[in-house]
């Protein structure tokens, strides 16, 4: 039996996987979970999914980074533990409908919805 030697290209490699093929690829991935998150995320101000983005990573491998940058988009992805609010600016916290001004109030913590996730889960593969 004969014996084959394989040797890689390992410069060929690297350049066929910064090609634009493979950049228009990874954008067109990370757009499928874009929209995704926009189907199903928060309505509340909209902001949330207004400042999603999607952008081109530079280095080794072509990269594309999707990213969530409304202030509140951490709380949102991973959720919040329970935790006391204090007023910044007053001496009580007040809100339509409260019984009274309140010195602090003990939120109770916010649940993970996993948005970007479940996403990249579902619409990042191959279809």
């Amino acid at each position: 039996m004969a014996r084959v030697k394989f040797t890689p290209d390992r410069a060929g490699i690297a350049a066929v996987g910064r090609s634009e093929g493979v950049w228009r690829n990874l954008e067109g991935r990370g757009d499928r979970i874009i929209g995704g998150v926009r189907a199903v995320g928060p309505e509340k101000t909209g902001e949330y999914k207004q400042k999603l983005g999607r952008d081109r990573v530079a280095g080794r491998t072509a990269t594309v980074r999707v990213t969530a940058r409304a202030r509140h988009s951490a709380v949102l992805e991973v959720g919040s533990r329970p935790h006391i609010i204090r007023p910044r600016n007053k001496k009580a916290l007040a809100w339509p409908g409260a019984e009274h001004p309140w010195a602090k109030v003990h939120h109770p913590g916010t649940q993970a919805l996993h948005l970007l996730r479940d996403a990249a889960i579902r619409y990042g593969g191959d279809r």
